[in-house]
């Protein structure tokens, strides 16, 4: 058998300095992966911002539908009738929930009220709450019932 040559110590193969350590250029791919995986964190960040602003527009409609629900259920029929007749929108207009707070946000709350529907001697009452928030116009829909008796 022929002999192995056996190379000094310190000396290595070209092929192995070569695999010792990271390139510029895979140092300049992780950076490009990183920063674009940072910005789609950052348009999720705004998106889920947008989104929780949305919810907060349209809890507080919610919540201003409800309350003048809860007020004409809290109503007698004649005090409904006279409203029914008097007109549909809401004296308070616009109405701003938080006026202690810088943001410029007017809800107009108006409703409907219909005798004898579904049957005779029920209205059917109505409160819509509209806005304009970050998607464009908006409205909030509530509906009830109130019997005559």
């Amino acid at each position: 058998m022929g002999k192995l040559k056996r190379r000094p110590a310190g000396v290595r193969s070209a092929r192995r300095r070569r695999s010792a350590g990271i390139s510029l250029i895979e140092v300049i791919i992780a950076l490009a992966v990183l920063g674009f995986g940072m910005l789609g964190i950052a348009a999720a960040q705004i998106s889920a911002y947008r989104f929780s602003d949305t919810s907060r527009e349209r809890t507080l409609a919610h919540q201003l539908a409800q309350q003048q629900i809860e007020i004409f259920q809290s109503m007698s029929t004649t005090s409904i009738e006279a409203i029914r007749t008097a007109g549909n929108n809401d004296p308070l207009n616009p109405i701003d929930p938080d006026p202690n707070d810088n943001a410029v946000m007017a809800f107009n709350r108006t409703w409907t009220i219909l005798q004898d529907t579904p049957e005779d001697d029920v209205y059917t009452i109505r409160v819509n709450v509209n806005w304009t928030g970050n998607g464009g116009p908006q409205t909030v829909q509530l509906e009830t019932f109130k019997s005559e008796n």
